[in-house]
């Protein structure tokens, strides 16, 4: 037994040996690289002058009430652009080498995100200050905020990625507020601090200084366009600002990083929010006599505000399928989606969609995006659950989502110039007009075409200009 006994201890410091030799050659590795990085910040930097991307598709379509006595009865098939749209989430960016653990900071420090209290362990960052915002104090500042002594910041920082299931955006504002909590919001710390954790974490990102007022920012690579926002080419690649400055010269640098890669815009899994319900909400089409009441989450709400509209594939239409692609709230799965199938029954999947359809017409209020927020916006599901206005872009995500997760069907989101509207493919032959997509054939449904059941055209929509995206399901 005693033989045993120390048979088992020296094999176990054999395994403590071997795991500190891997992590002391995992610290050895990123060492090295940050050196390498910050080496090169002191002469990286090139003036350039940002672009303006292109704006949001706008619409000026006016609800229409379907009139059944100038219904000529036809059905037609539409022709239409199909928009090539996957959604394949890929694996988030991760650091050059493991981040390890140490004891140089071992004090929890508490911040709240979006309602949700978070904790990381940040060390001595909130005495951190820049002394310049010139290449060789940038540099300086790097090299000290990727020693080990910040190591437990980022090691956190991801498991708080991981823990509360945040994709790349939620992870990006997580940082920012963070950092704003750390060093205070909007300085040149918190923004530096930020871009560090960021790009330390695996992100594709070049830090950028406003000549005008040495104010510093962060120039991001991200899967697709963002509308509305400033960019650069860097090195062939298009780096787009993110925090709302309209400026128009920057001074950036060029360094890039082992192994970085883009930020992606899915939302393939909501982040794991504190909730706090809203109001309740009942939403009523009596014509069908369906009635359903609704609280969601304000913190889910206030992350969905924040989220920049984006689209790939140098398509604008697919900005729509960020948003209908993006899961539900548990609230809609467990609270809302009962009552509806309730209201089902055994119904025909036809005459489901209609009763659903009836109601998204029906039971909420209709109002330009630019009447109320001044330009365009779209919604999440939940959003047009909880505002009391949306238009026809917000009932036909809203609308993709309760056919696809109720009723098991695929559809397309068809959109026409000024309009966006639905089109949904049966297991049985439906009336009416439709699209064929791929030797598939999905019937129109128009959750703003009010009183029309599906099969039904707004008759000033017109064919020849149709695009149209099939949504996962």
């Amino acid at each position: 037994m005693l033989l045993l006994c120390l048979s088992h201890a020296v094999a176990q410091d054999d395994y403590d040996d071997f795991v500190n030799s891997v992590n002391k050659e995992y610290e050895s590795f990123r060492n090295q690289v940050n050196k390498e990085y910050a080496d090169f910040m002191e002469k990286a930097w090139k003036s350039y002058s940002l672009k303006e991307s292109v704006g949001k598709p706008k619409k000026e379509d006016v609800p229409v009430k379907y009139d059944k006595e100038k219904d000529k009865d036809e059905e037609k098939v539409i022709e239409a652009e199909i928009i090539p749209f996957k959604f394949e989430p890929k694996p988030q960016p991760q650091p050059v080498k493991p981040v390890q653990e140490n004891k140089e900071a071992p004090k929890v420090n508490k911040f709240m995100f979006y309602g949700t209290p978070m904790s990381v362990r940040w060390g001595n960052a909130a005495q951190f200050k820049l002394s310049g915002t010139d290449e060789k104090s940038l540099a300086k500042a790097y090299r000290e905020l990727t020693g080990k002594a910040y190591n437990n910041l980022l090691h956190d920082c991801l498991e708080i990625r991981k823990n509360y299931t945040l994709c790349d955006w939620a992870y990006y504002k997580m940082l920012e507020v963070l950092t704003a909590t750390i060093c205070g919001k909007g300085t040149n710390e918190a923004v530096f601090l930020q871009g560090i954790l960021f790009h330390q974490s695996g992100y594709m990102m070049r830090f950028a200084i406003n000549s005008e007022d040495n104010s510093l920012h962060l120039l991001v690579k991200i899967d697709g366009i963002a509308p509305d926002s400033g960019y650069a080419s860097v090195g062939g690649k298009l780096f787009f600002l993110l925090d709302g400055s309209k400026l128009k010269n920057l001074k950036v640098c060029e360094a890039s990083y082992p192994g970085e890669k883009e930020m992606m815009f899915y939302i393939p899994k909501l982040p794991k929010l504190n909730i706090e319900l809203s109001n309740e909400r009942q939403i009523i089409s009596r014509f069908v006599n369906v009635e359903a009441k609704i609280a969601v989450n304000k913190n889910m709400i206030n992350f969905f505000n924040d989220y920049p509209s984006t689209f790939n594939n140098d398509d604008i239409m697919t900005t729509w399928a960020f948003y209908a692609n993006t899961p539900v709230t548990k609230e809609i799965r467990e609270k809302l989606y009962p009552q509806l199938k309730e209201k089902i029954g055994n119904a025909t999947p036809l005459m489901a969609a209609n009763l659903l359809l009836n109601w998204v017409q029906m039971g909420f209020e209709y109002a330009l995006d630019q009447k109320v927020w001044g330009g365009e916006r779209a919604f999440f599901a939940e959003e047009s659950l909880y505002y009391p206005l949306c238009d026809c872009e917000d009932r036909a995500i809203l609308y993709s989502h309760l056919v696809r997760d109720l009723l098991g069907l695929d559809v397309l989101l068809v959109y026409y110039p000024e309009h966006l509207y639905t089109a949904v493919c049966f297991n049985e032959d439906v009336k009416g007009d439709y699209f064929m997509v791929n030797g598939r054939k999905f019937t129109v449904a128009d959750p703003t075409y009010y009183m029309a059941n599906v099969g039904k055209t707004m008759n000033r929509m017109d064919n020849s200009k149709a695009k149209v995206i099939l949504l996962k399901r």
